[in-house]
């Protein structure tokens, strides 16, 4: 018998050559040495190699997640601005801010689909992408939300009430913030990648994330003291104005609901 040194090294050599090997050759004795490629080709041959191997892993959704996240801030940045509007009685401006908010979310909504349609179906991902595809509907969430409360302030021409204008800025206010922290968030995920969400940068994300739960609690207290504050009002009110305020109130609160709801997603899988 020969040396399977010798044989192991001659089926190597003619793998890298694209050859069949000596050894399966019929008629042909133990095979004798044969020159490795040159240089050059055996460079060739690991980049390729490599190329391939390195095609398995997607590349990273994070920073394409930011831009969506600085789109949907953007889209509901506008409806502070859009309750100032209405509480100074300028309701031209009001419905531009509709219009504009309406715009923003299109393009937020633009920038989904295409991040959506360009994850790869690997499962070589940072994360599983479930989870990536859930936190991308959570923040298309709280656009569609600034939208539908520009939409519903088109509806009908929306009559102050002096009673709530306070609790109503307060709750604006307050979800204003959840969004914010809920943005911050997913911006440090991009960092927090580059170390396998683990370590100090995984536990202040965990923090971040009990503080947007916490902003979303306070959100809610001052949703459902100004709904009950409304429905005290209801014998004054005319049905039609009493339900739009109550949508109104419900879809400002639902913009931080889905900020936390975005936050619960992530904290499942940085606990994983």
């Amino acid at each position: 018998m020969g040396d399977s040194r010798t044989v192991d090294t001659e089926m190597t050599q003619s793998i890298l050559r694209s050859e069949t090997p000596a050894f399966y050759q019929p008629g042909c004795g133990l095979p004798s040495a044969s020159p490795l490629p040159s240089p050059p080709l055996l460079a060739l041959v690991v980049t390729m190699m490599m190329r391939s191997f390195l095609g398995l892993f997607g590349k990273s959704p994070f920073p394409n997640l930011r831009e969506m996240a600085e789109a949907v801030q953007e889209c509901a940045d506008q409806v502070p601005v859009l309750f100032e509007a209405f509480f100074d009685d300028d309701y031209d401006q009001v419905l531009a801010l509709s219009e504009q908010i309406s715009h923003l979310e299109h393009e937020a909504d633009v920038i989904k689909t295409r991040i959506r349609d360009g994850m790869p179906k690997t499962m070589f991902m940072p994360v599983d992408r479930r989870d990536l595809l859930d936190v991308l509907a959570s923040l298309d969430a709280v656009a569609d939300c600034a939208e539908d409360v520009g939409i519903l302030f088109t509806l009908r021409r929306m009559e102050r009430i002096e009673e709530l204008e306070k609790p109503l800025k307060k709750l604006v206010r307050r979800v204003d913030k959840t969004v914010r922290k809920a943005m911050e968030i997913v911006v440090a995920l991009e960092v927090l990648a580059e170390v396998s969400f683990t370590g100090p940068e995984a536990e202040r994300v965990l923090k971040m994330i009990d503080e947007l739960n916490r902003l979303e609690h306070k959100a809610d207290i001052v949703q459902d003291d100004l709904a009950r504050q409304l429905f005290a009002m209801e014998d004054d009110l005319k049905p039609g104005a009493l339900l739009l305020w109550n949508k109104i109130f419900n879809k400002v609160g639902d913009m931080a609901n889905s900020a936390e709801k975005m936050g619960n997603r992530l904290r499942l899988f940085l606990s994983s």
